[in-house]
């Protein structure tokens, strides 16, 4: 998994994403890096095309999913990357009724570069064109048994990368809380939209340390209530 080093416009959008795919597995399994678990994609299925975006601790299990939005914590995993990744899917006939190849279509990825409440789209960009790692394979390929081949896409229906902000040479603080929004689509021979998701990490604190906060501030309330009580009554 590289760098991200082909220039692409920014694109300013006003508005935050919204999706309404489900959560769920990708077709056919996790097939980059064996062992990766399947589970916890944002996936969108349509005209015999599916594609699926997640976010994942790095190293570690998928990241809390809420209706396509994933939490993630602040912090670099090791190097530049962040302690998070974006992972995406698209298998081009996952159910075998479109007859499609990855040859025949376009893959393209959008990425929120604004860590504000605002959406600056990097981008879109064609996978192949921005990586050379890709793991390729068919409705056959067993977990991890994705192979690097961008040569021969006529061969395979699937596509599938894990990628990191800290990757990528855009201004990401990894230490920073933020909103980064992406966006996945797949387009036919003649540019028009197969099948589309989106999905939204949310860099925030460890949840545990929130809930332990807000828990200590309901003690200190109290503890002052009870104070000004005992005030009261010793008046």
């Amino acid at each position: 998994m590289k760098r991200l080093t082909t220039g692409f416009a920014v694109i300013a959008v006003a508005a935050l994403l919204t999706t309404t795919a489900q959560a769920g597995n990708v077709t056919p399994d996790v097939i980059f890096g064996s062992g990766n678990p399947n589970g916890g994609w944002t996936i969108s299925q349509s005209n015999g095309v599916e594609v699926g975006l997640r976010g994942k601790q790095r190293f570690g299990p998928v990241l809390p999913n809420s209706g396509g939005v994933y939490q993630a914590t602040p912090g670099i995993s090791s190097g530049t990357a962040a302690t998070w990744n974006y992972e995406f899917s698209a298998n081009v006939d996952w159910d075998g009724t479109s007859g499609l190849t990855l040859a025949d279509v376009q893959v393209m990825l959008e990425i929120d570069v604004d860590p504000s409440a605002g959406v600056s789209f990097l981008g879109p960009f064609d996978v192949f064109s921005a990586w050379t790692d890709n793991a390729v394979g068919t409705n056959a390929t067993g977990n991890g048994g994705g192979v690097i081949d961008n040569a021969n896409l006529n061969l395979y229906n699937v596509v599938q990368n894990s990628q990191n902000l800290g990757w990528a040479p855009i201004a990401f603080d990894p230490y920073a809380d933020g909103i980064y929004d992406f966006r996945l689509t797949v387009l036919d021979a003649n540019g028009g939209t197969l099948a589309q998701t989106t999905a939204q990490v949310v860099v925030t604190p460890e949840p545990s340390s929130v809930v332990l906060l807000g828990i200590g501030m309901v003690g200190l309330v109290g503890f002052g209530m009870r104070r000004r009580k005992q005030n009261q009554a010793a008046a």
